[in-house]
């Protein structure tokens, strides 16, 4: 028999024995059971830390995807960011030509864009008021003018008068068109007066135009009439030299100058206030704002 070391451990119950070959097996099975258990842990682990790898990639992925949207979309932005800076700068601008064309002075102030919209809105409209209730512009085609306002020989009777209107030249039924909002006083042939077929038409705040020598009218006494509503024909009736239209305003019966009303427009706005000084036109003014202060002004972030 081979040589057995034999450990003999005693203690109160009593005896054992153990071989030495017994306890190296054991040892050794213990070191292959804890190398096993130590490589089936690491495959787990490593596994495991792949797999976290591979979801991190992922993740990775989807967040450099989302900066490149993100980045693209910032990009976006910020053009149009500067496109819209741009065309506020360019409606600004327009604002003050605007501004400009309407006679608004530029405020010390620095305004918003809305206000300067609704105060330009309210300056618009006393001005279309006043556009539309006193005599502007030609109540016919411009051809040009005949006959001017003032002192000359009348060409049939040749004595010299006061002329208090304008001859504007038209062929015979050349369309008359109504310069403001009135009533008709006044249509058809004026047996007195040597203007023929006429008509007299009263607008407010004591206007009245008078159009002399027509071939026919197209409206009757008490007729409302509208800006630009044709209200007759031009012709070379009464004490005429030939087809025109005498055309003549009147403020409170007295004669003015047709010129500078048929001349008054937008720009030219301020001209008449300089040229017909007789008309009180700072209370015809303070009227029509008043009329304008009560037409509500929606502001632009409620339209």
């Amino acid at each position: 028999m081979r040589e057995r070391f034999s450990i003999v451990i005693t203690d109160i119950n009593g005896s054992k024995h153990y071989n030495l070959h017994q306890i190296i097996k054991k040892v050794i099975l213990y070191i292959i059971l804890t190398v096993v258990a130590i490589i089936v842990i690491g495959a787990f682990l490593i596994s495991y830390l792949n797999e976290s790898v591979d979801d991190l990639e992922v993740k990775k992925q989807k967040l450099e995807n989302v900066y490149i949207k993100l980045k693209k979309d910032n990009e976006t932005v910020k053009q149009s960011i500067i496109q819209k800076v741009e065309e506020l700068d360019l409606l600004s601008s327009k604002m003050g030509e605007l501004e400009e064309l309407i006679g608004i002075k530029p405020s010390t102030e620095k305004s918003t864009l809305q206000e300067r919209v609704d105060l330009a809105k309210v300056s618009t409209l006393q001005k279309q008021l006043l556009f539309k209730n006193i005599p502007n512009g030609f109540p016919i085609e411009n051809k040009g003018i005949t006959g001017s306002y003032g002192w000359r020989t009348h060409p049939i009777a040749k004595k010299k008068e006061f002329h208090t209107g304008i001859d504007l030249r038209a062929k015979r039924k050349t369309k008359i068109y109504a310069p403001a909002d009135g009533v008709i006083n006044f249509a058809g042939f004026h047996k007195k007066s040597g203007y023929g077929v006429m008509i007299i038409l009263d607008h407010n705040y004591g206007f009245r135009t008078l159009y002399g020598h027509l071939n026919k009218v197209a409206v009757k006494k008490g007729d409302v009439v509208r800006k630009g509503d044709l209200i007759g024909y031009t012709g070379n009736t009464g004490l005429s030299s030939g087809p025109h239209l005498h055309y003549e305003i009147r403020h409170l019966q007295a004669a003015t100058q047709p010129l500078n009303f048929m001349k008054w427009n937008m720009k030219t706005y301020e001209t008449i206030f300089k040229k017909e000084k007789r008309i009180k036109w700072q209370s015809l003014i303070n009227l029509m704002t008043s009329q304008v202060s009560q037409i509500p002004v929606i502001p632009l972030a409620q339209r």
